[in-house]
């Protein structure tokens, strides 16, 4: 049986890289090959949603549009069954309907944000252009929607046939904590991870980490967009995401922040820089909205905050004590072991696909 994936980002995305690539030796297993056809270039998926670059940008679009529709002109040939994950159509528009329509196989559709909600701030005209009912069409055209957590399973469920919950995985195999050898002394590292659209959470932080900083000094470690407020008081390293470097990344840091905005887009997030975080040992503060009031118990596995005084306080209580930083590490690295981890969930995807795929067959 031979999958084919359509994505918007090749491996240089980590929602791909998490939410379909991830999946391939699982369902080798099962005699299911999986492949991959991203629309942008992996120079374009860092590049794409960071200011300027207009003409390339164009140029690009105009370039996976092409590749997109050659894969869609011979899509019968090349696969038995279609994943679609996150978009057909990175502006959610309509090209290539006819085409997924002839498709005579399974196709399911994955997704671990909320696309159906317009995302404008930060992109420029592709915000304007973008047509956020696209999703719904997809989803009615589907067998089955895979949904990264309740509240985008929720919205699915009126337009597909099926929704089943599948959390953004990780491998705890590879995502470990750093070796007892490395000491962890010192100044806290705060580490934070996130595109240029994400900096503004960051951005809202800012007055709560220079309050903290004025009680115990802290670095902050940024991987990701260089879109970053200036903190009187912290000192700031800002490097380039890399894929070779991921987990060695999260592994440097004391402390992870995930503050996010309480709003409808955020309750769509799949909590997954925390899971990254907490599968490598490093306790978690994180924004008390959305899935992460699934994934963290308050004092537990981890620390949330509503206000910047909540901020502030839980900031200051991990600076000031490790053995509460290594209590809250364990702890996190326990959840994700018995409840994020992929080995955990691949018998529910491979069930799922086993279903759908069977129920084509036969019908």
């Amino acid at each position: 049986m031979r999958i084919l994936a359509l994505a918007t980002h090749g491996e240089a995305g980590p929602s791909t890289r998490f939410r379909v690539l991830q999946w391939a030796p699982y369902l080798r297993q099962m005699g299911c090959f999986l492949s991959l056809k991203a629309f942008f270039s992996a120079e374009m998926t860092v590049a794409f949603y960071q200011p300027g670059r207009v003409m390339a940008k164009a140029a690009e679009i105009a370039a996976g549009t092409a590749r997109r529709w050659a894969t869609l002109a011979s899509l019968s040939k090349q696969a038995d069954a279609l994943l679609i994950h996150r978009e057909l159509f990175p502006l959610g528009r309509r090209p290539f309907w006819g085409a997924l329509e002839r498709f005579p196989g399974p196709v399911i559709y994955d997704y671990d944000d909320a696309m159906f909600l317009p995302q404008r701030a930060g992109r420029g005209i592709l915000g304007r252009l973008e047509n956020v009912e696209t999703p719904k069409a997809v989803m009615r055209r589907s067998d089955v929607v895979l949904a990264g957590n309740q509240f985008l399973a929720d919205y699915a469920r009126p337009y597909a046939r099926r929704v089943v919950v599948l959390p953004t995985c990780i491998d705890t195999g590879r995502f470990v904590p750093r070796p007892a050898s490395v000491d962890g002394g010192g100044t806290p590292v705060v580490g934070w991870i996130g595109s240029y659209t994400a900096a503004k959470y960051l951005h809202s932080l800012a007055g709560a980490l220079r309050e903290a900083a004025r009680t115990a000094p802290f670095r902050l470690y940024a991987i990701g967009s260089d879109a970053l407020p200036v903190i009187e008081g912290v000192q700031i390293e800002q490097v380039e995401w890399e894929l070779e470097r991921e987990v060695e990344d999260f592994q440097r840091c004391d402390i992870g922040l995930y503050p996010l905005w309480d709003d409808a887009w955020a309750r769509g997030k799949c909590a997954f820089k925390a899971i990254q975080f907490m599968a490598c040992g490093v306790p978690v503060l994180a924004s008390a909205i959305g899935m992460n009031l699934e994934l963290i118990q308050d004092g537990v596995n981890g620390y949330l905050a509503s206000t910047r005084e909540e901020w502030v306080d839980k900031l200051t209580r991990l600076f000031e004590d490790p053995q509460l930083r290594l209590r809250l590490g364990r702890a996190g690295r326990q959840t994700v072991e018995a409840r994020y981890a992929a080995h955990v969930h691949a018998p529910t995807l491979l069930g799922v696909l086993r279903e759908t795929l069977n129920g084509r067959s036969d019908a």
